[in-house]
Formats: structure tokens, C-alpha cells, sequence
């Protein structure tokens, strides 16, 4: 018997294998376009208990041990088709045709609907279902992005036209491959380990899995470009969205209810439509399909498939997503950007070191543009079809001609205010300069760039006012030791001007989108000396310490005295330093920078500066700090709230010009409003030495008012400050006032009230705010504490 047990085994696992020798392969389309259909049903021989959905592709592979008949299909919004099956292996293509009657037809159910209690279990499962509570996790993943005409755009004769000249080429196309490690909650860092993008040959940017969604169907919102849509299985949803069961599907030992979803009428929220997969097994989701419930310039639409891995969970192993412009080019011709990703060499629970994450979330290896053929061959989660290889050749080609690399280059430098011109770059901020003072400032700034030395920077700048008919100009070196730890030591000289209250926390930088610098009109004259040294430490400090020189002239007529002398102009000497913690702040390397993508938990910012008398000069010793902690953060159902709370102190009394001045924003010819400051009140209308102001707004968005294609956006604001004053004695031939009380004001800001056609890809939407001032410091008539502004905003909807 003993020798019989080897050929029984054999038999035992032979035998199954040679049963189930019937297989059916096949791709489901629509009949039209021509795109793949994703998750439709595909049921064996008639029987519900045999059947299987396509993946994301709309592909599907099913084993039988018995013969295999017929196919049938079934995909919401289609009809359903049926074929025979008269090979025992095949291979078929199914194009279904769209159903000519509405899904969201209104249905009538009597009792609870069974679809709310599904959901009911998705929500109670949805943390333990949750791939980012996985202790940690590492993956590949192949990232795969198409621009194209739409195939089926209106004017069907101009887009085949194109594609003619192209070629049959697609318009652009981009691939990478990148490596992900995860420990939770929140630890990330993924790295770009080969990028390939159409015409060009150096590329510095790469498509990833979640620039367009996110990487997992679970948080309690979605965010699609900058709107939060609630997501359907987040707690409380069944008072918001609509559930239908529409199918069902048998997958061995688990079922699989397919079920449709939609807001609820006269609901004021952003939400979705779509369908959910939820499998049995722990009540996941198993595959998912939404876009926006109501649309806008560009259309959304992101699919998710997951695998059951491990036989424990549950993980994303495709993602795609595609946006639809409509009316771009031209309301004939509409676009699509088609993305496509795949995940593979998922390893989970492992042991992974958080020192051993960069600080970048996302970055791109230093090789990732330099991959041959043999790579892609390997990484490709589908071969290229005839149309993709010719957009590499097609547009390669075209790339070269017209330099696309030179173009990225450009796009790079204009990212950071600059505009290349060979080893210089032309300095923006400096070159576009207006301010009430000296009104328009002709001039420029411009800088050395790589071409020249890699890590040393020289630049400088000049620039004449037109009013003020006085020149300004400086010049500065910069030498970068480390990248990584963003350590940099520099020098400069300027003769500038300097708005009063222009220190420490309240630096207005130099920038084209800071309408505080517009409005600004009283400024001091400043020769300054500056030696500086700044670095990134313990992955969210940055320090700077500056030591500073300046001699400085008050171009307003002011006179200090500190008890012993009159001053009109006077030196400082001092050291000051500066720190910034953002807990967690998250930073992306693209385009050869690195961008900060923000943080959900408060910023801290420090100033301290040590003014040190008799050192080279200076008349002053003193001491000042100012501090802030400001956050963003959004909360479900109720929206987005943003918080900045400020205070600063100075111990000794100082020239009007180092003092606190610089906190409100009202001006009757630039009514815009401007962020974190006081919008009722004047620039320089209070002097402090001391202060605390607290700026806090809540942005409701749509969820107060909705009304058809009417939607603005609601938001409250509501600003406090208080400052004082030592010696109020000591400032001579100026006017001033101290807010030794409460400064009060609230505002109703609503945006979106006119909306204008960008380019047919957005809303520039046009709105305004109305602020009032009341309390101790209101004006005895009620116009006057009033004040209006107007508000710009970018909207896909």
C-alpha cells in the first residue's frame, strides 16, 4: 500500500487540474466608444451562483470543471447580452449597448430599504476595512496617463482629423513606476524609480497613483481637485445619499451586492454618484465607481478595484481616474485625461523604520529618467498598444523640434517667480513692483542659476520709483550646503525701502499675489548689511538666524525721543532668529523642487531679535518676539475652518518704524479681501508695542444655499485684536492711536455670486464680503464701520 500512496497523490491533484480545463476569457466594451466597461456581471450558463465581474479593464477570466454554454452580461445603464459558447477554451469581446431607459428613475419602497442595512455593515467594518490602519505596508506600483480627443467628441470629423496629423498617435502620454512604504498612521514615502513622458527627454515630474483621487475609498471625504465630497459610507451618510441594491453577484463562498448611489433631494452638500461593490466577506468594499453628482467644467470619474490579500485584507489594486473637459478645446472637441494605475508586490505587517523615511512624501530618484527598454518590458502592467508606441515616436519627434524640455525649464523657474534666461534668471517680484509710495517701481532682480554654479547663487537688484524718484538696489550671495537639509549661509547689502511694522512675523514678502504690499504707504529708507544661515532639523523645525546692520531713514516726518536725545534717523544693530514647526507637514520633490503640501495640525512660527546697542553703532538695546500658530482643517458636514492666533511684545521703547503697525487692510480703492488681517481697519491706525489678534473664519461652501447652478459659498468671519503702548510720549510729530481695548469685527463673506467661463475648464467666480466694526473702537456712524470687498475664486463647478 505504501507504494500506491505516491500515485494516489499524484491522482488527487492532477485530477482537478485536468477537470477544469473550461475557460472563458474576455473583455467587456461599450458598443460606442469602445472603453472598457469596469465591474460588469458576468454570469456562467444562466446560473447567478457562476459568475464573476470584470476587473477595471473591463477584462474577466472564469475556470469551470464543467462545460461552459453561454455567457451572460449585465452593467447598469446597458442591456443585457447573452451568447452562446461554442469552444471549450474562448476568447471574446462583449460590446453592450446602452440602455435607453433612466436608472434613477424614482423608486417607491415599502418598509426599510435593504440596501441601508449593507451599508449600515460597511460603515461599522469601514476602519477595520481601511488599508492605511494596516500597521505598515509596502508596494510597486505602475502608473500609466493619457491625454487624448475624446472618442466621442460632438465633431467627430476635426478629431479624426487631428489623429490623422498625429499619426494615430495619442496627444501626450506618461509612465512611471514608483515604490511605496507606509507605517501608520500616516508615515509615507514614495519614490519615483522610472519616469517615461512623451517628448521629452529629461523629465522632472511623474504621474503617481493618487494625483487625482485618493488611494483609498475610506476617509469620510473625498477630495477631487479642491472640493470635499462626503463620502457615501462615511457615519451619518444614510441621512444624505440614496442606496439601491441593483445586482447581485455569487463569488464562491462570498456574495457581492451591487448597489447604486446618489444624494438625496434637497440635501445642501457636495456629494457623489456612483456604484459600490461591497463583498461579504468583513462587508469591504470590493470595487468602486463615482464622480460629482452635479457637474461641472470637467467631469470626474475615478474607478477603484480591491484585492483580498493574505486572507486578511483588503487592499487597492487598481486605480484609475479620468477627467472629462467637456468644452476644451472647443465645445466641439473635448479632452480627456485618462489614468491608469496598478499595484502589485504588496507586502504587509513588515518592519519598516521611521528613520529611514525621507522627509518628502513623494520624490523622484535621481535615475528614474534614465531606464531602458528591458525596465518598462518588465514593469508594464499591460504591453502598449500600436497606438501608445507611436505617441513615444510621434511626439518624441515633435519634442525635440520644439524643445518641450526647454519649455519645462521655463515652467520650473516661473513655479519659483523666475523666468530663465540662459546661466541668469530674471527675478519676478522684482521686475513687477507697485506699492502706494513709490507707485510703480521700474526695475528688476536677477540670479544666477545652475547653468552657472550649482550651489552658489549670486543676484542682485535695481529698481527706481516713479513717485518717490529715489533708486533702490542690493545684492546678495548664496551658497546651499546641504539640499536635503535645505542649509544655506548667505550675505547681502540693500538700499531699500522698508514698510513700518515690517518685521519678524509680519514680513511681507516680495510677491506678485500679496495685495498687502499694494497698499502699503509709509516706509522707512533702510541700508542694510545681512549675514544669514538657515536649516531644516528634527524633519519639521526650520530655523534662520539673521544678523543684521541697518541704518535707517524715515521718509514720513517723525521724531523718537528716548529721554536723553531726539532721533530722526538711527542705527540698529541685532541678532534675530527665527523658527517654524509644522508637525507632519507633508512635501512633494517635483519639477526639481520641493513643495509643501500643508499639514492637518497647527503651524508654529517664533521671532526673537536681540537689538545689541553700541555693537557697530546701533542706539538701541532691545528685545522682541512675536509668535503665531495658525491651522486648516476640515470637519464633515459642517466645513472648512481656518484659525490664526498672533501676539508679539517689545520691552523697551523704539522708533515708530520697528513697532507694530502693519495689521489692517482697508483701502478704498483696492477692496479686495486679504487674509489675516483686519479688513475694517486702516494700515497704521493703531501703535503697538505689545499685541494679540486673533483672525478665525469658517467656510461653509455650499452646504447653506443651493439652487440649481446657483451655489455660493458662505463663509463667517470674525477678527479680535488688542495692543498697547509704553510710552506714548517718545513718538513726536506723527498721529497715532493705541487699541488699548478689544478691536472687534465680523464679516460675511459670499463667493461665487458671478461666475465667468475660464478657458472652458473652470469658473472664475466673483463674489463679496461685508465686514462691520463694532466695540470699543466702532465709528459713531453705522456706514462707517461698514466695509466692502470683493473676492475671487477658481471653480471646476
Amino acid at each position: 500500500m505504501q507504494k500506491i500512496y505516491p500515485q494516489l497523490a499524484f491522482l488527487f491533484f492532477i485530477g482537478p487540474v485536468l477537470y477544469a480545463q473550461n475557460t472563458i476569457k474576455g473583455k467587456i466594451i461599450d458598443s460606442e466608444t469602445k472603453e472598457p466597461l469596469a465591474f460588469a456581471t458576468v454570469v456562467i450558463n444562466g446560473d447567478n451562483r457562476q459568475g464573476v465581474s470584470s476587473d477595471i479593464e473591463g477584462t474577466f477570466v472564469y475556470k469551470s470543471t464543467s462545460p461552459i454554454s453561454s455567457v451572460s452580461c449585465s452593467y447598469m445603464g446597458y442591456e443585457n447580452f447573452s451568447t452562446p459558447v461554442l469552444k471549450k477554451d474562448s476568447e471574446i469581446v462583449i460590446a453592450m449597448v446602452r440602455s435607453k431607459f433612466d436608472l434613477n428613475e424614482v423608486v417607491i419602497e415599502s418598509g426599510e430599504n435593504p440596501a441601508n442595512a449593507i451599508i449600515r455593515k460597511v460603515i461599522a467594518n469601514k476602519e477595520l476595512n481601511n488599508p492605511e490602519n494596516i500597521n505598515s505596508f509596502k508596494y510597486r506600483c505602475y502608473n500609466k496617463l493619457i491625454y487624448d480627443y475624446r472618442s466621442d467628441s460632438p465633431d467627430k470629423k476635426d478629431s479624426l482629423l487631428i489623429r490623422q496629423k498625429l499619426k494615430g498617435s495619442r496627444l501626450f502620454m506618461m509612465e512611471s513606476v514608483t515604490n511605496r512604504k507606509f507605517i501608520k498612521p500616516d508615515i509615507s514615502e514614495e519614490v519615483v524609480i522610472g519616469t517615461k513622458v512623451s517628448g521629452f527627454e529629461n523629465p522632472t515630474f511623474a504621474s503617481l497613483a493618487t494625483d487625482f483621487q485618493p488611494f483609498s475609498f475610506y476617509k469620510d471625504n473625498i477630495r477631487l481637485f479642491n472640493i470635499n465630497y462626503l463620502n457615501p459610507i462615511s457615519k451619518g451618510s444614510l441621512k444624505k445619499y440614496k442606496f439601491r441594491i441593483e445586482d447581485t453577484i455569487y463569488q464562491q463562498k462570498d456574495t457581492v451586492y451591487i448597489l447604486s448611489f446618489r444624494p438625496q433631494a434637497n440635501k445642501n452638500f457636495d456629494g457623489l454618484k456612483g456604484f459600490l461593490y461591497i463583498n461579504t466577506n468583513k462587508y469591504a468594499v470590493q470595487n468602486v465607481i463615482a464622480s460629482p453628482f452635479e457637474k461641472g467644467k470637467i467631469d470626474i470619474r475615478i474607478q477603484q478595484q480591491y484585492a483580498f490579500i493574505d486572507n486578511k485584507y483588503w487592499f487597492p489594486q487598481q486605480l484609475n481616474y479620468a477627467l472629462i473637459f467637456n468644452e476644451f478645446p472647443t465645445k466641439t472637441i473635448g479632452m480627456i485625461l485618462d489614468g491608469k494605475s496598478y499595484i502589485d508586490q504588496v507586502e504587509v505587517d513588515i518592519p519598516l523604520n521611521k528613520k529611514e523615511f525621507s522627509l518628502e512624501a513623494v520624490r523622484m530618484d535621481s535615475e528614474a529618467a534614465k531606464k531602458d527598454s528591458l525596465f518598462w518590458d518588465n514593469s508594464r502592467a499591460e504591453k502598449l498598444n500600436n497606438a501608445e508606441m507611436t505617441t513615444y515616436k510621434v511626439i518624441d519627434s515633435i519634442g525635440k523640434k520644439a524643445n518641450f524640455d526647454g519649455f519645462l525649464t521655463f515652467m520650473e523657474k516661473f513655479a519659483q517667480g523666475r523666468i530663465p534666461a540662459g546661466p541668469i534668471d530674471i527675478d519676478l517680484s522684482k521686475t513687477f513692483s507697485y506699492n502706494k509710495y513709490e507707485k510703480l517701481r521700474l526695475g528688476t532682480g536677477f540670479y544666477t542659476n545652475e547653468k552657472l554654479f550649482k550651489d552658489l547663487t549670486l543676484g542682485g537688484f535695481l529698481g527706481y520709483g516713479m513717485e518717490d524718484h529715489d533708486w533702490k538696489y542690493g545684492g546678495e550671495i548664496l551658497y546651499r550646503i546641504s539640499k536635503e537639509n535645505e542649509m544655506v549661509v548667505g550675505a547681502k547689502y540693500q538700499q531699500n525701502l522698508m514698510e513700518t511694522g515690517n518685521y519678524g512675523l509680519n514680513t511681507y514678502e516680495p510677491s506678485l499675489y500679496n495685495f498687502r504690499n499694494y497698499i502699503g504707504y509709509q516706509y522707512d529708507m533702510i541700508r542694510q548689511n545681512n549675514l544669514n544661515f538657515s536649516f531644516r532639523t528634527l524633519r519639521y523645525l526650520k530655523f534662520k538666524v539673521d544678523f543684521n546692520h541697518t541704518k535707517t531713514t524715515p521718509r514720513y516726518e517723525y521724531l523718537f525721543n528716548d529721554g536723553n536725545r531726539d532721533f530722526r534717523n538711527y542705527t540698529t544693530t541685532d541678532l534675530t532668529f527665527h523658527l517654524r514647526f509644522a508637525y507632519k507637514e507633508k512635501f512633494v520633490n517635483s519639477m526639481n523642487q520641493r513643495y509643501s503640501m500643508g499639514t492637518k495640525y497647527p503651524v508654529f512660527n517664533l521671532a526673537y531679535t536681540k537689538g545689541i546697542k553700541n555693537l557697530i553703532d546701533s542706539d538701541f538695546d532691545y528685545n522682541r518676539i512675536e509668535a503665531s500658530v495658525q491651522q486648516s482643517f476640515f470637519t464633515k458636514n459642517f466645513g472648512q475652518t481656518d484659525y490664526r492666533l498672533e501676539a508679539g511684545f517689545i520691552d523697551k521703547p523704539l522708533p515708530y518704524g520697528l513697532l507694530f503697525t502693519g495689521e489692517g487692510s482697508y483701502d478704498s480703492k483696492s477692496a479686495i479681501i486679504m487674509k489675516n488681517t483686519f479688513q475694517t481697519l486702516r494700515p497704521y491706525e493703531f501703535l503697538s508695542d505689545s499685541y494679540v489678534n486673533l483672525f478665525l473664519s469658517h467656510n461653509f461652501g455650499g452646504l447653506l444655499f443651493k439652487s440649481g447652478k446657483f451655489q455660493p459659498g458662505v463663509t463667517w468671519h470674525n477678527n479680535f485684536g488688542w495692543g498697547n503702548l509704553s510710552d506714548k510720549s517718545a513718538h513726536q510729530v506723527i498721529a497715532f492711536k493705541t487699541k488699548d481695548k478689544i478691536f472687534t469685527e465680523t464679516g460675511l463673506q459670499i463667493d461665487n455670486i458671478l461666475k465667468i467661463n475660464y478657458m472652458n475648464i473652470a469658473n472664475l467666480g466673483l463674489g463679496f464680503g461685508v465686514y462691520y466694526r463694532y466695540g470699543a473702537y466702532s465709528h459713531p456712524e453705522f456706514n462707517d464701520n461698514l466695509t466692502f470687498k470683493f473676492s475671487m475664486a477658481m471653480s471646476i463647478k
